[in-house]
């Protein structure tokens, strides 16, 4: 029987995951029948290119998606418009304002950007506030560069416990804002360029809460973690 397949701990694993892998186009080592950060990656880059609706684009592979992988199942009508509309563009395609969606999972509404916190970037007033948004995501989703740039900076988490954890990734644009990626395990190098939609990261599976890639957007680079520097990202998605 068919089994669903999604991104978890522990990861699954099976010959049904290495036939997933062929149809998702896997050669090679590549099927090593481990449904990882690189096979959820092509899932959802598979259902962006055949025309799934923007909220059902995720890791999660059902089992009308494996029918539809399979080819024993006909697309919907609207799928096939939506994926003639997206042929030659990049998975998750820009915007209007420019930026390529970094996760596929569906962000929450609202904005934590001026929420005081004890640990956020500190502010003229004297308080110190969350200055990000955090999207929420399963341990080892794939993180995506929202812009074109250079990796300046890739840290390695020491741990994935307690309220403060996990690596960071930040990426400067050329228009010098530096998007950053906090609570995330960086594939990226200091200094690599990367393009608008490129993996940079997958997020930490954190023990202590539920997994998300904490966003912030600087304005400048020299300007670093302080409130006043720093701008809403959430408005850009």
């Amino acid at each position: 029987m068919a089994r669903q397949l999604v991104l978890m701990r522990p990861q699954l694993s099976g010959p049904d995951i290495e036939d997933v892998q062929r149809l998702l186009g896997f050669t090679g080592d590549d099927v090593d029948g481990v449904y990882g950060a690189i096979t959820a990656a092509a899932v959802e880059e598979w259902k962006w290119k055949v025309g799934y609706p923007g909220d059902r684009i995720n890791n999660i592979l059902g089992l009308v998606g494996l029918a539809y992988l399979n080819g024993t199942h006909p697309f919907p009508a609207d799928y096939t418009k939506r994926a003639k509309a997206r042929e030659g563009l990049p998975f998750g395609a820009r915007n209007a304002k420019g930026i390529v969606r970094p996760l596929a999972t569906q962000p929450h509404k609202g904005s934590e950007f001026k929420l005081v916190d004890a640990e956020g970037a500190p502010a003229n007033d004297g308080h110190r506030y969350h200055a990000g948004f955090d999207w929420f995501s399963p341990g080892g989703s794939p993180v995506r560069a929202p812009i074109a740039g250079t990796v300046i900076e890739a840290k390695v988490r020491r741990t994935n416990t307690g309220q403060i954890f996990g690596g960071t990734v930040k990426i400067q644009g050329t228009d010098g804002k530096v998007w950053v990626f906090r609570h995330v395990d960086p594939n990226v190098a200091v200094g690599a360029a990367v393009k608008a939609g490129q993996i940079v990261a997958a997020v930490t599976p954190w023990k202590d809460g539920a997994p998300h890639a904490h966003i912030e957007l600087w304005k400048t680079l020299a300007g670093g973690y302080d409130f006043e520097n720093m701008e809403d990202p959430s408005k850009y998605f």
